[in-house]
């Protein structure tokens, strides 16, 4: 049970580790159609987290072709709602709306609920700051990512699809 919870959460995980890896994958063009998350300008952004992980979701968009295909298909459409307690004590809540593997959409709100969605993510990460920025960082950004899981300073909660597809959850 232990195993096929760790695996759940780390299948869940990796898709949110694409959004921190400057890769990749092959499109299936039968997945097109939404506009996809664009960053805004440079000079509107400012030094914060929220900003580089911005950026991060525009490079993947930009680089999707290099994801392998495994976890192209894995993220598919997916809600998935950030939690991150901030260096300065506050917390950082977002969520990323995924269309076809793609960045739809990024965004940021003050509440611990998204009050522009209708529904329950379907996977929920909580981590904190410094977690973070050590995965940004890293020259291994899934090994630093797997290792925070393993810490647990890396929280995955997989509700919805990711949830049903592993039976005895």
């Amino acid at each position: 049970m232990v195993s096929c919870i760790k695996n759940m959460a780390l299948s869940s995980f990796l898709l949110i580790v694409l959004l921190f890896i400057p890769l990749a994958g092959a499109v299936d063009p039968a997945i097109r159609g939404a506009d996809l998350y664009k960053a805004p300008a440079s000079s509107n952004l400012g030094n914060d987290l929220f900003s580089e992980m911005s950026i991060k979701a525009d490079l993947y968009n930009q680089k999707f072709d290099e994801v392998p295909m495994l976890f192209q298909r894995l993220v598919g459409s997916e809600q998935i709602a950030g939690r991150i307690k901030l260096e300065k004590g506050e917390m950082l809540y977002m969520t990323f709306l995924m269309t076809g593997g793609k960045v739809r959409d990024f965004y940021r709100y003050d509440t611990s609920d998204d009050p522009y969605s209708k529904f329950e993510p379907s996977i929920i990460v909580e981590t904190d700051e410094q977690t973070v920025r050590k995965i940004l960082d890293s020259n291994d950004p899934l090994r630093e990512a797997v290792d925070s899981m393993n810490e647990d300073s890396l929280k995955v909660e997989a509700k919805g699809f990711f949830r049903n597809a592993e039976p005895g959850l």
